[in-house]
């Protein structure tokens, strides 16, 4: 174990903890816009949370194998936790607006090709029992 670590270097470690929970943040929007374009139960929600999960607890801990000699310090598992708030509160906050948005639009069309279908259903009906 270093016993000779500099500030500068337990900051650049505090600043890449804070750019791998952003990176775990871009993660988290991916799934929630997956789970906006493709609805689906609980289990499969469940599931995805703990990729998720999984996938953030490995980062960390690769982080720490590759850059501090294995040893999880202090300032890792807050660094992340502060990236991923960071990427949120600014970010995932327009795509939380965004995909709000997507998810009006696809249920008009769906609503819109329910109506017209119906339409066109009695259309051909009509066609049918006069030809």
């Amino acid at each position: 174990m270093d016993t000779h670590i500099t500030v500068q270097t337990e900051m650049l470690w505090l600043l890449r903890a804070v750019l791998l929970g952003v990176g775990c943040g871009v993660l988290f929007d991916l799934m929630r816009m997956l789970r906006a374009l493709l609805p689906h139960g609980r289990i499969a929600v469940f599931l995805e949370d703990a990729v998720f999960s999984f996938v953030f607890c490995f980062v960390w801990q690769v982080d720490a194998w590759s850059f501090c000699g294995g040893v999880l310090r202090w300032q890792h598992l807050p660094g992340m936790a502060a990236g991923l708030l960071l990427y949120l509160l600014t970010v995932g906050r327009v795509t939380a607006r965004m995909l709000y948005r997507l998810r009006q639009v696809r249920r008009g069309i769906r609503c819109l090709l329910r109506h017209c279908g119906g339409r066109l259903r009695n259309l051909r009906e009509k066609i049918y029992k006069n030809a």
